[in-house]
């Protein structure tokens, strides 16, 4: 299945998004949850649904206190790595949204989303997944150099190019970040179809 935009939605989901908007904005957290959860049974792929229902979920954590939830979040991760059962995407995906519904903020359980997402072909929820780990830590390289890899799969270049120069001018000698920069760079001038400025990228890795 390939990723949902809000236009590819019947009427019925199209109107419970809007109806979970305007829910939103009235603090009816508990409601917007349920209705994007139920678009995103039918719809997993809708990043719109998710980015909806990310909102709510992170907004009701903080609203109710979430350290147990966090442990609880935590038990669940380790426990779902230690499972000795062999773990297909949709598994993974499963998991992954249900200790999200426990603790939005849990960092091993979004990038298990992401992991999940890039092996079903989802490059923007994965990116999604890992700009939602870059909120929360911002400075952890390996999902930067992961951010940058989803934004290439999603066709978003320009963002990938400036993310490798953001890590770079942090860790000029950083390699995957310098193998990022170079897939960026090609991506962006195949993108905007100026082949005669791969000179200019040339000139601006080997410096």
């Amino acid at each position: 299945m390939p990723e949902i935009t809000l236009a590819s939605l019947d009427d019925r989901q199209r109107k419970l998004i809007e109806n979970a908007r305007i829910a939103s904005g009235c603090g009816q957290l508990g409601y917007v949850i349920a209705v994007t959860g139920e678009i995103l049974r039918e719809m997993p792929a809708c990043v719109a649904a998710r980015r909806l229902q990310r909102d709510a979920q992170l907004r009701q954590f903080e609203r109710q206190g979430g350290l147990l939830a966090k442990v609880k979040g935590w038990a669940g991760v380790v426990a779902f790595l230690l499972s000795p059962t062999p773990k297909h995407a949709g598994q993974t995906l499963a998991a992954a949204e249900k200790l999200l519904e426990r603790d939005p903020t849990s960092v091993p359980a979004l990038k298990l989303l992401a992991d999940a997402a890039l092996e079903l072909g989802w490059p923007e929820t994965a990116a999604f997944a890992r700009e939602a780990v870059r909120e929360l830590r911002p400075k952890d390289q390996d999902n930067l150099i992961a951010l940058g890899e989803a934004w290439l799969g999603a066709g978003r270049p320009a963002e990938a190019l400036q993310l490798a120069e953001e890590v770079l001018r942090l860790r000029p000698v950083d390699g995957p970040g310098l193998e990022l920069l170079r897939q960026a760079s090609i991506a962006q001038t195949v993108a905007a179809g100026h082949w005669d400025s791969i000179g200019t990228f040339r000139e601006k890795l080997r410096s």
